[in-house]
């Protein structure tokens, strides 16, 4: 059962999309350019009808939280009239990061998250799914730790899955050892950014640790190609860890809109798949990656 902003629902087959966004926005500290909002919606619904109508996607995680744009009511709008299920995610996160989080407990950051999960955002009556931290560059704070162990708690009451932004990704063992140390699932965990690790070996130790592991900036500007991508995830299927990772395109600008020239929201599927193919990646393995893994991973455990 995966929650969405409209409803708990089984889904039936097609891709899932993990780590995208359909309302951000990151102008305080990243420009302008980085918004979807309410002006952005009726072209967000365009691009998620036309990428459900080529490729059959069935559902999409927008990673938004607090302080970075979350709209959960805009979120229900675009699922209803996109005919695409959107899941919600609860979770603080850096940069900056909100009072009730910045100053909380980790007991009533850990609160914050149930009720989002269990009850909904606010008054809305809308739940959230997944929960969704993260960090910035260099030494990490107090409160960004309370707040990762705050999610090893809310996601042991609740049964949702955690996902975890890095900032580099040699972040992600830090991000283990505290979730593990709070007694979270390890298996219900993705470490988010993991396409930028510079050996393919700290991705491998990784997942030794039982997380999934996330190739998710497909079609960014910057960082690596999608097909330096193709190359990595072929790499990892061929070390057997294709069922450890999650791949997605982290649509989080208006450039990346088809209104604005992008391939939005299809981008792994036009851009990304057929060089999975032409590396000689099964389908089976292309299943497993676009699939099987997002359901697991967003499926309630409770």
């Amino acid at each position: 059962m995966i929650r969405t902003v409209t409803g708990d629902i089984e889904l039936g087959d097609g891709p899932v999309l993990v780590h995208e966004h359909l309302q951000i926005d990151l102008s305080h500290n990243k420009g302008p350019e980085t918004v979807l909002g309410p002006s952005d919606a009726e072209d967000i619904i365009a691009d998620l009808k036309k990428t459900a109508q080529a490729h059959s996607v069935r559902a999409i995680g927008d990673l938004s939280v607090p302080g970075s744009g979350r709209d959960p009511e805009a979120l229900r709008r675009i699922a209803e009239q996109s005919g695409v299920a959107v899941v919600c995610a609860t979770g603080f996160y850096w940069d900056p990061m909100p009072a009730p989080a910045a100053e909380g407990t980790k007991e009533s950051v850990r609160d914050t998250m149930i009720a989002e999960i269990r009850t909904g955002i606010g008054d809305t009556g809308i739940r959230c799914g997944v929960i969704k931290i993260g960090t910035d560059v260099g030494e990490q704070s107090a409160a960004v730790e309370r707040v990762f162990r705050a999610a090893a708690l809310a996601a042991r009451e609740t049964g949702a899955a955690i996902i975890t932004h890095t900032s580099t990704p040699d972040q992600g063992q830090w991000h283990v050892d505290v979730l593990e140390d709070e007694g979270a699932d390890l298996g219900r965990v993705l470490i988010s950014h993991q396409h930028t690790a510079k050996n393919f070996a700290d991705i491998v130790a990784l997942t030794d640790r039982g997380v999934y592991v996330g190739f998710d900036q497909i079609g960014f500007a910057k960082g690596p190609t999608p097909a330096q991508i193709a190359d990595l995830t072929r790499q990892m299927c061929e070390h057997g860890l294709a069922k450890q990772l999650i791949v997605s395109s982290d649509v989080a600008r208006r450039v990346r809109l088809h209104r604005h020239g992008g391939t939005s929201y299809g981008t792994v599927f036009s851009q990304f798949v057929p060089l999975l193919r032409e590396r000689g990646v099964s389908e089976a393995q292309i299943n497993t990656l676009l699939f099987d893994n997002p359901r697991r991973l967003l499926t309630l455990a409770q």
